[in-house]
């Protein structure tokens, strides 16, 4: 999964917590989203008698599914696809989505890195760094999401800010 620099060695490696609940806190987009699949399909079977023009409505259909089943149901996913490494310079998460691929995010640590962390057991880390660019400050951010060991990967972390790792 990792490719280590000269230098570098791993000092932790996770995975989300399984059973991730489906997130409901957003009902009126769940809701948004069921009506436009209803619409869009409606829609489709009424303009399949023209042609192809009926595979117009498929960009809609995927969004509607998007808003409706992705809010829910895309925690639960990308907990069961995600791993999370710790070096001794960095922190990343790979996702292996299948027939997709893989999805890598990493993050360099550094002291001026924040760290926040939440939720009970299983708490998400929350790694945000400003970046200064030529268009002006941007924040970076990686999410280690639904850890078991929230506290002790927090405290990897801080050792890795202070250079101890």
């Amino acid at each position: 999964m990792t490719d280590l620099a000269p230098g570098e060695r791993m000092i932790w490696q996770g995975r989300p917590e399984g059973g991730a609940r489906p997130d409901l806190s957003k009902p009126g987009e769940i809701v948004f989203g069921l009506a436009f699949i209803a619409f869009s399909m409606f829609w489709m079977d009424k303009a399949r008698e023209d042609g192809p023009i009926w595979l117009a409505g498929l960009p809609f259909l995927a969004v509607g599914l998007k808003l409706a089943f992705w809010r829910a149901w895309g925690p639960r996913l990308r907990s069961k696809f995600a791993r999370y490494t710790l070096t001794n310079r960095r922190a990343l998460v790979e996702i292996r989505w299948p027939l997709v691929g893989s999805v890598r995010q990493e993050m360099t640590v550094t002291p001026s890195t924040i760290v926040d962390i939440d939720g009970p057991a299983p708490e998400t880390i929350t790694l945000t760094q400003a970046l200064s660019g030529p268009r002006g400050t941007t924040r970076e951010s990686l999410r280690l999401e639904r850890l078991a060991e929230g506290q002790r990967v927090l405290n990897l972390i801080r050792d890795i800010q202070k250079g101890a790792a």
